[in-house]
């Protein structure tokens, strides 16, 4: 479980903006075994220590969202073939597709993914922190194909083998289970 209790938004620290938001965030054990391994790694592992801290900044403030996404998230979505890229001369991987690509796009995919399989809604709103059912099926009740699924499997192994690569942990990948 993590428990949400303060935020970093526009360079200032704040509190949750909701009592959904405040609310304790319940985690897959691959991603509570990774989090556990990070933690006994980071010299930042207090219990008011930032998840992700700055390591310029000596961990007082968290590292910038745009930040873990350019040097982990969006590298692995390449790698994973979810955006578009070529090889340069030296063979290496270049990320040359120009859509914007995020931790929203994450979620956005997680709740598509659970709406297709038919997870029931309230499920599905709860693990969104969405604060009304009816938001969470205005938003995720298209269709969503196979392919894109099997996009987000390959995307979500390499970041989890990005992680593990970046940070020198281990992690058990072969875990995740198929689409």
């Amino acid at each position: 479980m993590i428990h949400v209790r303060r935020t970093w938004t526009c360079g200032q620290v704040g509190l949750p903006k909701s009592k959904a938001s405040k609310g304790p965030v319940p985690l897959h054990p691959l991603l509570a075994d990774f989090m556990l391994l990070w933690k006994e790694k980071t010299p930042y592992s207090q219990p008011g220590d930032w998840v992700f801290p700055s390591f310029r900044l000596e961990g007082k403030q968290p590292r910038v969202a745009n930040m873990l996404v350019e040097d982990h998230l969006r590298p692995a979505a390449v790698k994973a073939g979810v955006l578009s890229s070529h090889r340069d001369l030296r063979g290496r991987l270049i990320d040359d597709d120009p859509r914007r690509f995020g931790f929203h796009n994450l979620r956005h995919s997680l709740a598509s993914f659970l709406i297709r399989i038919r997870t029931d809604p309230k499920t599905v709103q709860t693990l969104l922190r969405h604060s009304d059912v009816k938001l969470t099926l205005q938003f995720y009740t298209h269709a969503v194909s196979r392919d894109r699924m099997a996009a987000a499997e390959k995307m979500l192994t390499a970041i989890l083998s990005h992680a593990t690569g970046q940070s020198g942990l281990k992690a058990d990948c072969t875990r995740i289970a198929p689409a």
